[in-house]
């Protein structure tokens, strides 16, 4: 997840609040709409995310995921439970774990989620690992809400410094027609439907443009029955808790 958006490019395009804080927020609010129990984060990073929703009331269990260990390990003890956590116990139980590996891999502890959330993700991913994100995700995971956020290329023409990506670590950024195909053909394949929203607004009069992050909200159209998520369970896992 890219957090240096905005001091990147102060002096071409300012966002307030910064972008990743918008892209947090969005997903918060979704959260605060659905009231999802068990929430995964994939390509959680430095934690941040999970940290801002570890205040959601309805979430009982929160999990994240990362190819890198060290990043998650940096910022993880923010996820540890408060003095006044102690003093004042919640009544409501919540569990976090963090676990390292890629989403290109399928582990039953990423099963029975309801929201699955993935900002700024898949635009880090090999091409190999993007043909199986799909399976693993909407197919295999399946949960009833997944959130993909990842730049959008048309944008870049306003930040006169971006060569070819925003990041050096991004394998392709896409257009808002390739980003919709590209979800419009997911959604189609594991039976779920997806809206199209964004965080960052273009300049007036540029609105064609859209907007400088875009998103995809994808909802199951038919719930999941426990014998077929557990049809679907690995042999061994995978992942590594950290």
């Amino acid at each position: 997840m890219d957090k240096n958006f905005q001091e990147e490019f102060p002096q071409i395009i300012k966002f307030e609040p910064p972008l990743y804080k918008q892209r947090y927020q969005f997903v918060k609010d979704l959260v605060e709409k659905y009231k999802p129990k068990k929430v995964a984060d994939l390509g959680c990073a430095d934690c941040s995310l999970l940290w801002m929703l570890k205040f959601c009331s309805c979430i009982e269990v929160l999990a994240g995921l990362d190819i890198c260990a060290n990043v998650m390990k940096e910022k993880m003890h923010t996820l540890s439970p408060l003095p006044v956590d102690y003093l004042q116990p919640s009544e409501r139980s919540l569990t976090v774990t963090l676990h390292h590996g890629s989403v290109a891999h399928r582990d039953p502890c990423m099963l029975g989620f309801d929201l699955v959330t993935c900002i700024e993700l898949i635009e880090h991913l090999e091409e190999s690992e993007l043909k199986k994100f799909p399976e693993v995700v909407f197919g295999f995971m399946a949960p009833s809400i997944v959130v993909i956020s990842t730049p959008n290329s048309e944008f870049n023409s306003l930040l006169p410094r971006v060569m070819l990506y925003r990041h050096p670590d991004h394998k392709f950024e896409w257009t808002q027609e390739q980003f919709q195909s590209w979800a419009l053909e997911t959604a189609r394949c594991y039976d779920y439907s997806v809206e199209f929203t964004g965080v960052g607004h273009p300049p007036t009069g540029m609105e064609k443009i859209g907007f400088c992050t875009q998103i995809g909200v994808f909802f199951r159209k038919c719930p999941q029955t426990g014998e077929s998520v557990q049809s679907e369970k690995p042999m061994e896992a995978v992942y590594k808790t950290v």
